[in-house]
């Protein structure tokens, strides 16, 4: 009985060390690499605009290549595989495993790759840059605006953040997609460093996101005396600009005569496809009904690409609801400082910004100092 224990254990011992050095320890890539066999991909990390060699990747014969970290990442990172002179992005974040399958003749096209939500975002931000590089060059599509529009979306709907970051890293003909000199743009860079400061402020990218906008800021506006080192928010006194659009009826609506009749306002934007949207309208539901008699309006604005789901959706509600849509541009998102959906301001009854507030559950007693 005793030796029976003492095997026992010693098996179950190696099989526990056994399963321990097989598993991972961090992060992996791994895929296949059609007419690579033989040839070394380079894995490439990313920081402070820079790209640094990390090791260099075998394809095996049989075109699979795989290879494993030694630790996991403390943060999510911005990679990418190169094979001479193109390149595959991708995101790692802790132990994720991506998977990549490409072709060594046009390796950084065409390329599938799988794994995490973000991996997915990296595709679609890849694909839409390069369909306008296809269509009009690359010195267009550094300048394109509805690329633009698009990449802005993107950022507005990126919970892990990470998408984000690389968008506004992203340079296409060498020079920066979002560009800090450009005034649109730097709303974009900023709108991104704020969401990394309030919801990653230990990530190293926090600083670098808001030394890069903040020296922009102070380089197209030499006297500007920064007194807050760390908030990237707009004003909470006046309008940042007018909203005009149309609501499902067909009516004509503007944010500043809305303002301007005297009663407390929520600003609301948001998108009706989005999966929290349907939670979101009906605390303002009960909002509505709750204030409406006492000087109490909403004036929503949803930014749904498609407009007969918008409609659909915007059919039975009792505020006004207006549609910006991807012809209407992101120069409200810009003016109001839009990094996340849904988000909401209170005007006062002077027309005043006074909350943003991005916690829906904290509107009924946001709403109650101003009513």
């Amino acid at each position: 009985m005793k030796l029976k224990s003492i095997l026992a254990a010693s098996v179950a011992s190696a099989t526990l060390m056994l399963a321990s050095c097989d598993s991972p320890k961090g992060w992996t890539v791994e895929g296949t690499v059609a007419g690579g066999e033989g040839l070394k991909i380079a894995l490439q990390g990313f920081n402070n605009s820079n790209w640094y060699t990390i090791d260099s990747i075998a394809v095996g014969n049989n075109g699979k290549f795989k290879y494993t970290s030694a630790t996991p990442a403390a943060y999510p990172e911005v990679l990418r595989l190169s094979l001479g002179s193109s390149s595959i992005y991708f995101p790692v974040d802790s132990v994720s495993e991506i998977t990549v399958s490409a072709d060594a003749s046009s390796f950084g096209r065409g390329y599938r790759l799988s794994g995490t939500e973000s991996a997915q975002r990296f595709v679609e931000i890849d694909s839409l840059i390069s369909s306008v590089i296809a269509a009009k060059g690359e010195n267009a599509a550094a300048t394109d605006s509805l690329l633009k529009r698009q990449l802005t979306q993107i950022v507005l709907t990126d919970k892990q953040q990470i998408a984000s970051y690389y968008i506004i890293n992203k340079r296409v003909a060498g020079k920066p997609l979002f560009d800090p000199a450009n005034r649109r743009d730097l709303a974009i860079i900023g709108a991104v460093a704020q969401n990394f400061a309030s919801n990653r402020p230990d990530d190293p990218r926090t600083l670098s996101l808001r030394n890069l906008f903040l020296s922009a800021k102070i380089a197209a506006n030499p006297d500007l005396v920064q007194q807050d080192s760390t908030a990237v928010e707009i004003p909470e006194s006046g309008l940042a600009g007018d909203i005009k659009s149309y609501d499902n009826r067909g009516v004509s609506h503007s944010l500043y005569d809305t303002a301007a009749k005297g009663n407390v306002v929520l600003l609301s934007f948001t998108r009706y496809d989005l999966e929290t949207s349907p939670a979101y309208n009906v605390v303002l539901a009960d909002l509505y009904k709750k204030y409406r008699d006492r000087g109490f309006e909403i004036f929503q604005v949803a930014f749904d690409e498609d407009e007969a789901e918008w409609k659909q959706s915007a059919v039975n509600l009792p505020w006004i609801t207006v549609w910006n849509s991807p012809e209407d541009g992101s120069a409200s998102l810009i003016n109001y400082n839009v990094n996340v959906l849904p988000l909401t301001y209170i005007i006062d009854r002077k027309g005043d910004l006074r909350s943003r507030i991005t916690d829906p559950t904290t509107l009924d007693h946001e709403l109650a100092k101003y009513l």
